[in-house]
């Protein structure tokens, strides 16, 4: 059974030194500093600019949304130190010093513009951070991560067959629906005077339509429409877009290149004229079966982080000051 216990703690907790314990985890504490030193620049600048009861309510919200993510942390490097041998541990030791001397201390170096190691040191400092913090955080972070990495044993690759049966199941996912590129001309009553001097234009652009004339300059010409200027052209177009239900049926109705019926509206004559029609069906399997089974792997690995982490919370002895989630399966924060 779950062996958590949680202290009564009123919400209104005045002040959350860094030295407080928040948690015991497994007979070791987590304090407040261990949270909250990742923030230590941002803290300090809003220590300044707040008052003194906001800034506590500040890093209490901090410390209660992140102490989930330091419990899991915490358990998983107790359960790697009571399973591994003391020769496997001192190797995992050794590869993240070296890790963090040769990948993060670069990383860290140019995210602080820093040209040497001593020059980190003293920009950090500014910030209210050191290099042994950042390779405390670093060891734990990574120690956590690759010994679940291990221990949560995730199927990391998939057959056809079954990334098939992934995409069949979820076929609704991958529907389109019909769409269609058109061109309008539309003549408006009232920029004519009315009805019926708009049915005089309407008479000039339907003949030189019979004479052959292109579609696209006559709607630049003589087109009241938003898109006159672009030979009345309109991008892909979905159903239920359009106000008028009739001059869209015909966007998936006339053959591809026909001229429209004319269209009385109440307040326009509209013509129209479909360039290019995409008919309503499904994303093929071919172009979406590498990323279905990219997405199939992140879930086997998600699944697999929870089912270790509810195990380890199940056997785990932890007292805590806050209530917090036991779902999240976040172990990187």
């Amino acid at each position: 059974s779950d062996r958590t216990t949680v202290k009564a703690v009123d919400d209104s907790v005045e002040e959350l030194k860094d030295s407080t314990v928040v948690a015991m985890v497994n007979g070791t504490p987590l304090f407040v500093s261990d949270i909250l030193g990742v923030y230590e620049f941002q803290l300090k600048q809003a220590e300044q600019r707040m008052e003194p009861e906001e800034y506590q309510k500040l890093r209490t919200a901090l410390v209660k949304r992140d102490l989930k993510s330091h419990i899991d942390r915490q358990l998983l490097i107790h359960e790697m130190k009571t399973t591994l041998k003391k020769e496997q541990l001192e190797m995992l030791q050794e590869h993240l010093d070296k890790a963090f001397e040769e990948e993060r201390v670069p990383e860290l170096q140019k995210s602080v513009g820093a040209g040497s190691p001593q020059e980190l040191e003293e920009k950090l400092n500014q910030q209210g951070r050191s290099l042994y913090f950042e390779k405390d955080l670093f060891t734990k972070q990574q120690s956590a991560l690759q010994f679940m990495a291990v221990k949560a044993k995730a199927k990391n690759d998939f057959s056809r067959e079954e990334v098939l049966a992934r995409y069949k199941s979820n076929i609704q996912d991958y529907a389109y629906p019909a769409k269609a590129r058109w061109q309008r001309i539309r003549i408006s009553y009232a920029k004519h005077g009315g009805k019926d001097k708009a049915v005089g234009v309407l008479d000039e652009v339907i003949h030189k339509l019979q004479a052959g004339e292109d579609f696209g300059a006559l709607a630049e010409k003589y087109s009241d429409g938003p898109r006159a200027d672009k030979k009345g052209q309109w991008g892909w177009t979905g159903r239920g877009s359009l106000a008028e239900s009739d001059v869209e049926e015909a966007l998936f109705q006339l053959p591809i290149g026909q001229t429209s019926q004319v269209f009385e509206t109440d307040n326009s004559f509209q013509i129209v004229k479909v360039l290019d029609r995409k008919e309503a069906g499904h994303t093929p399997f071919a172009d979406v079966q590498e990323k279905l089974e990219q997405s199939m792997i992140n879930d086997a690995r998600m699944k697999a982080t929870r089912e270790t982490l509810d195990k380890l919370y199940k056997k785990a002895i932890i007292e805590s000051m806050f209530e917090y989630e036991t779902t999240d399966e976040k172990i990187t924060n």
